[in-house]
């Protein structure tokens, strides 16, 4: 099994971890699931297909505040032996109405060892999921969240807390091409594997970062999974919402990289 894990495309710094301990707890909590197997199936089942740093926890971690709800996070970022019916036994053993996960696609290549990323998702569907997908347009600012979220030792921001994070990151402008080449990359193989298939679409910057978008954005994911529909409030606030010019110490030089490519949208946003 380690020969068969690729570990390619993995970006958050928690998930580079020992693949021998990842495939060890992988394996653990997949074993203990499998006495789930006989359990009525939840009526509603969803998965969110997207990469980390769009919102996608603080569109999980809002969800599973529905009294109907369980929503987990990436339950798919260790190596399982059946992927699909470790969902379906997880599914089972929420005892919910409704029941979701976060997935990556960079989970599916890497840890599940799928190679068909339309298929796995296409016979998830078939098998009567229902697909959210969230995705982010300001590449630039995907990956400036990123670099934040290393500096500051936490990707997620709770309201009411504080986080230790520097006020100004100086990037580098070869991980920022990279960067922006990865995601964008990630996004062609996202439109790729989801090509024919029913999904509820969101955008980060249109549907989720501000309050009244978001408001509407549960509405109408709730409309969608057939739920009772009730009021939501995320726990999560956006933790990086200054001007990249007041972020970035030498915007300077990201301004001189990005002029006159695609990418110069992105800047001053």
């Amino acid at each position: 099994m380690l020969k068969l894990i690729r570990r390619e495309g993995l970006t958050e710094a928690y998930e580079a971890r020992p693949i021998g301990r990842m495939i060890w707890a992988g394996l653990r909590n997949e074993l203990k699931t499998v006495r789930h197997a006989l359990r009525a199936r939840p009526a509603v089942r969803f998965v969110i297909f997207a990469q980390g740093r769009t919102g996608s926890t603080l569109l999980t971690s809002t969800l599973d505040t529905h009294p109907n709800v369980i929503c987990h996070d990436e339950i798919l970022g260790l190596p399982r032996a059946l992927p699909h019916q470790f969902v379906a036994n997880a599914a089972r053993g929420s005892g919910a109405q409704a029941f979701g996960f976060h997935v990556k696609i960079y989970q599916l290549t890497s840890w599940q060892r799928v190679r068909d990323v339309r298929g796995w998702l296409s016979t998830l569907q078939g098998r009567g999921w229902k697909i959210i997908y969230l995705r982010r347009e300001n590449l630039l600012r995907h990956v400036v969240s990123n670099v934040f979220a290393e500096a500051a030792g936490t990707y997620h921001h709770r309201s009411g807390t504080t986080t230790k994070r520097p006020d100004r990151i100086t990037l580098d402008v070869e991980r920022l091409r990279r960067g922006i080449d990865f995601r964008r990359r990630n996004l062609a193989a996202e439109r790729q594997a989801l090509s024919g298939l029913d999904r509820l679409e969101l955008v980060y910057e249109r549907d989720l970062e501000s309050a009244e978008a978001q408001a509407q954005t549960f509405a109408r994911i709730q409309s969608f999974l057939g739920v009772e529909e009730v009021d939501l409030t995320p726990r999560l606030r956006k933790a990086v919402v200054k001007p990249l010019a007041q972020l970035v110490e030498n915007y300077d030089d990201v301004r001189a990289v990005l002029s006159g490519t695609p990418d110069e949208a992105f800047l001053d946003k």
